[in-house]
């Protein structure tokens, strides 16, 4: 059995981990058309992402404690902006029309994102792993979206959970799963960015010199 193969059968398992808090507990969730439409875009997206990611066979220069504990909990980071929504925000009629807009302002920043991740992941090729790894013969990705920015994939996963969030209506939440997962995309870009300069010297000195980290002309 190929290893996509493999990727495509564990996807619904995966899927079912990363759902485990709404079946086991807010299993109502998928009653409601309007709820149900941010957990299907995060789900689609998460499948076709790892479908095609590449994976490396050189050892991850990361700490594998972190993306375990991340992965982990997953269940949580998905379930909690509806409990939010649920137990505070459905209970405040004054914000019924801020649900609504925030609802839609919600999908489509949740899309862009999974667009933004798909395409990067598309662009960079096979050095766009979950490892952090500099291959053999690695090449220099500066076109497409790395030529304005220099970890889109990072800027998607953020677009994408953010979005999802705020389809809920979710304020405190929206704000928490924001800073945790940019804590932990910053510390990997920063790793990223020294095996690359030790790997590219001046050329990659200069492409961040023309560049910005995650948002283009600002950060």
């Amino acid at each position: 059995m190929n290893y996509k193969m493999k990727k495509i059968i564990g996807i619904p398992f995966l899927l079912i981990f990363i759902n485990l808090g709404f079946i086991l507990f807010e299993s109502e969730v998928f009653k409601n058309p309007m709820r149900i439409i941010p957990i299907l875009i995060l789900n689609i997206f998460i499948s076709i992402d790892i479908l095609i990611r590449p994976i490396s066979t050189k050892k991850d220069e990361y700490n594998r404690l972190i993306p375990a504990i991340s992965f982990l909990s997953m269940p949580l980071i998905v379930l909690l902006p509806y409990l939010e929504f649920k137990v505070i925000l459905d209970e405040i009629t004054l914000l019924t029309h801020f649900s609504f807009y925030s609802f839609i302002t919600g999908v489509i920043l949740s899309i862009m994102g999974g667009v933004i991740l798909l395409l990067s992941r598309i662009q960079i090729g096979q050095y766009g792993g979950p490892k952090i790894v500099v291959e053999d013969r690695h090449q220099l990705i500066t076109n497409g979206l790395y030529r304005h920015i220099r970890h889109p994939i990072y800027l998607g996963f953020l677009f994408l959970f953010f979005g999802y969030s705020l389809a809920f209506g979710s304020f405190l939440m929206t704000i928490i799963i924001f800073l945790f997962l940019f804590l932990i995309f910053n510390k990997r870009m920063e790793i990223e960015e020294r095996l690359l300069i030790a790997e590219f010297g001046k050329k990659y000195e200069l492409y961040v010199t023309r560049t910005k980290k995650l948002i283009p002309y600002l950060y």
